[in-house]
Order: structure tokens, then C-alpha cells, then sequence
């Protein structure tokens, strides 16, 4: 089952979290980036970031490193 990771303003920053997870080996899926980009692009809709449960610690760890 999917959980949310994060929640990001846009959909660029929901983007670099998405291509630094799947480096890690982490699949995830972007929840609101197609209505984001409908309704005005970056900044107009939160995008979240979801992943597996089993994979939620390690992904939290990820983005945690990443700042």
C-alpha cells in the first residue's frame, strides 16, 4: 500500500525527489502532478510524493540526506 512521503509546492521539486528515490531503488508515484501542471504549472498545486509502506523509512532517510 502507498503512503505519503512528503508533500512538495511544485511539481519540478516533487521531480528531483522522484529521480533521487528511484536512483536508490525506491519506486514511487506523484499524486496531483498532472493538476499542478493543468492549472498553472510550478507552484499552483502541492504535488505529494508517495511510496511503500515497507519503503517509507528508507525513503524518509533519502530526502532527509538530500537536504
Amino acid at each position: 500500500m502507498a503512503t505519503k512521503l512528503t508533500t512538495c509546492n511544485n511539481s519540478f521539486e516533487a521531480e528531483l525527489i522522484k529521480g533521487r528515490l528511484e536512483s536508490e531503488g525506491i519506486g514511487c508515484v506523484l499524486q496531483g502532478e498532472g493538476v499542478s501542471v493543468l492549472y498553472g504549472g510550478i507552484g499552483a498545486m502541492p504535488v505529494n510524493v508517495l511510496v511503500c509502506e515497507e519503503d517509507l523509512e528508507k525513503a524518509k532517510s533519502i530526502i532527509e540526506d538530500q537536504d
